[in-house]
């Protein structure tokens, strides 16, 4: 342990990990997330091989610690967030251990040094990090993807310009746009040919391809065209008596600077055939996310069909039990109106024995 003025710095381990967060066993490929974050008393300084026992980590918490590298985490290959916010991470070499996590895709690293150092930090992230989904608390999206990878290609091709320029020795005053313009321009003037004391007249391509000898034996058809159009941009910049198209070192460096180049533009070939690959892989996932949407839209449709059905149903049914009903009421006023009409008889029929016992009794007082 290091001691900074109140501060402890620690180099991690496992028995400084089980001691603080108190696990009770040693199975640490059992552990699915670790929260180790700093505080005003103790700081993580070294990871070390303290991590290396986590297999199956797949969340680690190291925010608010001195860390001023990732070195230890790149065994970690199910991790899937890594929060390293306010930690001392200086540059984006450092940040390059991570990309040898598969499966990363949270990321914080805000208030480190390497946010405000590197001028293009996160789009050199966002580029490098393809399973990337979050960094530092903000959605990484296809937009920005692209734009990272403009923005980057961009700005290698301009260090291969301002290389190609030291390597030459250009003067101050040829900048990166002359040399691209000349190396863009087709040469529409006619060979010149050269004559120095004690030789003979040459062709230009003759006499730089003597001059390479060996160096492009198997590159001259490949390099051909690029190299004249750069013997002639020294020859317009060269100030000297003997032109440099006689020069074997510079020929053979000028042979090694395309080399270069073609290197350069082969590892782009394979950027682009991996990003074909994952354009196809994402085309596969989405098509697959269509065909299971399909599958439960025909599912809910099919849903939808058989609910109208038992809607129509009850409807009908609802519909039957209606005149039901209404021919329950008719008949229900019709006895009603039938019990009126007897209780009318029996009144009537009441009277009409009350009259028949007063005749009776009177034909019998008449007797």
């Amino acid at each position: 342990m290091v001691k900074m003025a109140s501060v402890t710095l620690v180099a991690l381990t496992e028995e400084w990990i089980m001691a603080k967060l108190g696990l009770p066993h040693k199975r640490l490929g059992d552990v699915r997330s670790l929260s180790l974050p700093g505080n005003f008393k103790q700081k993580i300084g070294c990871l070390g091989s303290g991590l290396a026992n986590f297999q199956r980590l797949k969340s680690l918490n190291l925010a608010y610690n001195s860390l001023v590298s990732v070195e230890g985490v790149q065994h970690l290959k199910q991790l899937k967030t890594l929060n390293l916010y306010y930690n001392n991470i200086p540059s984006n070499e450092d940040v390059k251990i991570l990309f040898e996590l598969p499966v990363l895709t949270e990321l914080d690293l805000r208030l480190n040094p390497v946010c405000k150092i590197e001028p293009h930090y996160r789009p050199f992230v966002v580029h490098s990090m393809t399973s990337l989904r979050k960094l530092d608390g903000c959605p990484v999206k296809y937009g920005e993807r692209k734009a990272a990878k403009k923005l980057l290609l961009q700005q290698q091709i301009d260090d291969d310009k301002k290389a190609l320029v030291e390597s030459l020795g250009l003067k101050p005053s040829l900048n990166s746009d002359t040399v691209q313009k000349s190396l863009n321009t087709e040469n529409k003037e006619s060979q010149t040919t050269y004559q120095e004391p004690g030789t003979f007249f040459y062709p230009l391509w003759q006499t730089a391809r003597d001059g390479m000898l060996k160096h492009t034996e198997n590159k001259q058809n490949r390099y051909w065209k690029a190299l004249e159009k750069l013997l002639d941009l020294m020859d317009k910049h060269w100030v000297g008596e003997r032109t440099l198209k006689l020069d074997t070192n510079f020929l053979i460096q000028i042979v090694q600077i395309l080399s270069m180049m073609e290197s350069h533009i082969t590892n782009k070939e394979e950027e682009v055939n991996n990003l074909k690959k994952e354009v196809g892989a994402w085309c596969v996932f989405a098509a697959t996310q269509e065909h299971d949407h399909e599958a439960d839209l025909k599912k809910v449709t099919a849903n939808l069909d058989e609910l109208n059905i038992q809607l129509q149903t009850t409807l009908e049914e609802n519909f039957t039990l209606q005149k039901d009903l209404l021919m329950s009421e008719q008949a229900q006023r019709t006895v009603e109106d039938l019990t009126i009409e007897v209780e009318k008889l029996r009144k009537k029929l009441n009277e009409a024995e009350s009259i028949s016992t007063d005749l009776t009794g009177s034909v019998k007082e008449l007797d």
